[in-house]
């Protein structure tokens, strides 16, 4: 599936194809045309916003280009338009609205593309159907333009009354949306009217795909006829690279009675080593990345089991990992949020100039005695008195809420800005918060050789519009240009530096380099209204950039060669407005979260977003009392020590009772008098939980063992090589926390045994030894990967080795419980006939930081939906 390819379209003149030679769009559908033999695709998907400017020609002719090489590699494909595709957003679809997009995909290029796959087009090819066979089985696809018309509807139910009884997957640009925490699905308008109109009372539609919200989710609703009807959300357009070149593979599992779902990038391997970024990885394992859905094809179509040749499909899915993995040296992982446990629950950094937070000033109005204070600092802001702000506001045009603030942030907290709007004669309605003139954040010096970070959460009002409230500015520096000395003749009178909206909701950010004292600006893309976003921009003198980054991700359109903040000391900072020669000039309606200026360039790991790691396999946590090897049976452990993150409790309890608590100090150590002492003959089971407020850390599990008459610790160096396979471990692959089965050589019946993993020692306790074996359970803190697993008797003697292997988690997605990450996903949206779910409002940013899924077909091939692939295969089950 190829979801809002916009920016691939957008950018292929002006940053790829110098760069590359090619584009993400082109990388794509050549990967898909390379591979469509091996992975069996029978169809492409594409699911609208083909473009980012439809007025643009370079724009239509990159994207032209990519799906010419589907055409060429003879792949079928559905494409749509998106609401970057027509000259209207608002409007209903009509082949007037769409005449740049036609002209280009209209039905003339899907007939010649599409061939005798095509059952037909509607308004020209706005809206179009297709029928395709694979494994014994035909398919439709019917994908339905932006906003598509209510006849459209019509003209779909004809598509599927001639086609009855065959499986449909459909497409539209805009079905559901994703809610704040990057997880959870919302309904959108659409998705609801396309729903009522069409999908609840047709049996045969099985799956619904869309892009245009950012991020991945999906929901599974209950049709009239009591089946399930799955919808799938996938947008990549604000990851790197306007999409990183991700797709969603589909495998129609007709043997097992599922639809299993993986995401992929054939892009991040073309990429040069430099432009990588940590979350880059050929192969996405975050939240809605890899899951299955549950579908019995036989029972709802009739359909019989599958023949034996075909159940004896090859894994599909597995093989498009590999293909797509190889030669990559870098990580496989994706990054998975986390909400915050308290307020105190991110990165605190030296350098911080101000720091700003709205969750402890009481909620509701703010007048001029409000303090909104700066944490870090000594640089609060205040509401200027009414009669001194030289606008038309009213009191109760800013207020604070604990409400409807951003999900990811660690403050509780957001100041609103209502009734702010152009006027067609005399100053804008606007309000604002302003530092006082001289407060020390106000002589900061950002120079290009130290560099900054400025970073936010914003929100834009759900009702903004372009006439209203165009280039609004959340955050200002104040002063005019003119006399701070930038050179800016559009800008003359503007202040020092401003991050707002611009007429196109995308966001902008201005500065000047206090070197050449020219300014530079900042670009995102398009923004949605009613989402929270967290901005950042960073100046690395290290780098010579300056760079936004939306919810983590680098913007395309960023600034080089340049640094610093030029500005005028004792000039205020202001939130709500920017300014024009030093008075406010348009306001910013909707929302601002926590604020955070500081000194030097952050690594994003540090983001006001991002959380330290309080689980087992964190670096920064480790017991360091010594515990590795087997105690005396007169030995005592009073108390334990050991290293965590700063501020985080340490919960410890020993054989399952609480053994107490404590804090991690500022050293980063923590140090524990136990309740009870560790005593006595045996293995004693440890566990060591962190946590910061509600958020917990998972156990680090540990096992002391005593009973020996003098101490002794296993030494992984000097295990002997003759001593590999003396002992047999059943399963020789199995997950932290399970118990495994440990054959010995004969004549240690009755003895005493003990078991160690290495590299680094793990106690796994002691046993005794009966009809040659010995059951060891593995501490659920285990890392996975290679290990050894060692037997010793109670003098320290090995008895034996075997090369072991600790399997990842398995993790399972039930689409109708959701998903987890850091809130709680999904809605099964209904009972039979069921409704779509309530949209749930606030949190944060419906953007990718990391990514999502999409797409689906059926039964044995790889179908590429919507540039993702859909992979069809009958597999058989073990």
């Amino acid at each position: 599936m190829l979801p809002d390819t916009q920016f691939y379209s957008r950018y292929s003149a002006s940053q790829f194809v110098p760069q590359y030679g090619t584009n993400p769009f082109e990388v794509q559908t050549q990967w898909v045309v390379d591979n469509k033999k091996t992975l069996n695709i029978p169809f492409a998907m594409q699911l609208g916003d083909v473009v980012d400017q439809q007025g643009k020609s370079d724009q239509w002719s990159a994207a032209a280009k990519a799906m010419k090489i589907l055409e060429d590699g003879k792949v079928p494909y559905s494409v749509i338009p998106g609401n970057h595709d027509v000259a209207d957003q608002g409007a209903r679809s009509s082949e007037g609205n769409a005449a740049n997009y036609l002209a280009n995909f209209g039905a003339s290029t899907l007939q010649r593309q599409g061939g005798s796959t095509l059952l037909g087009t509607f308004q020209n090819g706005y809206s179009s159907a297709y029928r395709f066979s694979a494994e014994g089985h035909d398919w439709v696809v019917l994908s339905l333009g932006w906003n598509a018309s209510d006849d459209t509807f019509a003209w779909a139910q004809g598509i599927l009354d001639a086609n009855k009884g065959v499986p449909v997957i459909l497409s539209s640009h805009a079905i559901i949306g994703i809610d704040q925490d990057q997880v959870s699905p919302t309904s959108w308008w659409y998705g609801d009217l396309l729903w009522d109109k069409l999908i609840r009372k047709n049996d045969q539609i099985v799956l619904t795909l869309n892009g245009h919200f950012h991020g991945a989710t999906m929901r599974t609703l209950t049709n009239d006829f009591g089946h399930p009807v799955h919808e799938v959300l996938t947008d990549y357009q604000m990851a790197a690279d306007g999409g990183n070149g991700i797709m969603t593979l589909f495998e129609f599992d007709l043997s097992g009675g599922s639809i299993d779902v993986s995401t992929i990038s054939p892009w991040v391997g073309k990429k040069h080593a430099n432009s990588r970024t940590s979350t880059d990885a050929p192969v996405l394992t975050g939240t809605w990345q890899q899951f299955s859905l549950a579908m019995d094809f036989g029972s709802r179509f009739g359909w019989g089991a599958p023949s034996a040749a075909q159940a004896d499909g090859s894994d599909l899915t597995a093989a498009a990992k590999d293909i797509v993995s190889r030669g990559w040296t870098g990580s496989s992982t994706g990054e998975k949020l986390a909400a915050a446990g308290d307020a105190s629950d991110y990165f605190a950094v030296p350098g911080t100039v101000a720091h700003w937070r709205f969750g402890d000033v009481k909620e509701g109005v703010v007048d001029e005695n409000t303090v909104v204070p700066d944490i870090a600092g000594s640089s609060p802001m205040y509401r200027l008195p009414l009669e001194q702000t030289d606008a038309p506001d009213e009191l109760d045009d800013v207020a604070v809420t604990h409400k409807d603030v951003p999900f990811y942030s660690a403050d509780r907290g957001a100041v609103c800005f209502s009734d702010v709007h152009r006027n067609a004669s005399g100053p804008d309605n606007l309000a604002f918060l302003t530092t006082e003139y001289g407060a020390p954040a106000t002589s900061a010096h950002l120079n290009a050789q130290s560099g900054y970070t400025l970073e936010t959460f914003l929100q834009m009002d759900a009702d903004w519009t372009e006439a209203a409230n165009r280039w609004g500015a959340a955050i200002s520096r104040g002063g005019a240009r003119s006399w701070i000395g930038i050179n800016d003749s559009s800008d003359e009178g503007a202040g020092a530096a401003w991050l707002g909206i611009s007429n196109l909701r995308e966001y902008q950010f201005s500065a000047a380099d206090t070197a050449s004292k020219n300014s530079y600006t900042l670009w995102s893309g398009e923004i949605m209204p009613g989402s929270w976003h967290h901005v950042a921009i960073v100046d690395d003198p290290a780098a010579g950039t300056v760079i936004m980054y939306v919810d983590g991700v680098p913007v395309l359109r960023n600034a080089s060669g340049v640094g610093g903040m030029m500005a005028a000391d004792l000039m205020p900072w202001v939130i709500g407005a920017s300014l024009w020669n030093t008075e406010p000039e348009h306001g910013w309606y909707g929302c601002v979260g926590e604020t955070r200026i500081v000194d030097h360039a952050l690594p994003r790991e540090q983001f006001l977003f991002q959380r330290a790691d309080l689980d087992a396999t964190a670096s920064a946590f480790a017991v360091t009392t010594p515990l590795s090897g087997v105690l005396a049976s007169t030995a005592t452990v009073p108390t334990l020590e050991g290293r965590g993150v700063v501020g985080a409790q340490v919960a410890v309890r020993v054989d399952g009772a609480d053994a107490g608590s404590t804090a991690v100090g500022a050293d980063g150590a923590w140090r524990l008098p136990l309740k009870t002492p560790v005593a006595g003959v045996g293995a004693h089971a440890l566990s060591f939980t962190q946590s910061i407020g509600t958020r917990v850390g998972s156990p680090l599990e540990l096992t002391v063992t005593m009973g020996v008459d003098a101490a002794w610790t296993p030494d992984p160096e000097k295990v002997a090589t003759d001593k590999e396979g003396t002992v047999t471990v059943t399963p020789s692959t199995f997950h932290a926390g399970d118990t495994v089965t440990v054959g010995v050589p004969a004549g240690l019946e009755g003895k005493d045994l003990y078991g160690f993993l290495f590299s680094q020692p793990t106690g796994l306790g002691t046993a005794t030894v009966a009809n040659r074996a010995i059951s060891l359970t593995v501490p659920g803190s285990v890392p996975a990967g290679e290990h050894r697993l060692a037997v010793y008797t109670a003098t320290g003697e090995l008895v034996g080795w075997a090369r072991v292997s600790v399997a990842r988690p398995v993790v399972t997605v039930d689409p109708a419980a959701g998903a987890g990450g850091g809130a709680t996903a999904g809605t099964t949206g209904a009972s039979a006939g069921g409704q779509p779910s309530t949209p749930r409002r606030g949190d944060l940013a419906a953007t990718g930081v990391a990514s999502g899924i999409l797409a689906a077909l059926s039964g044995v091939a790889l179908m590429l939906a919507v540039l993702g692939l859909v992979l069809r295969r009958v597999r058989r089950r073990a």
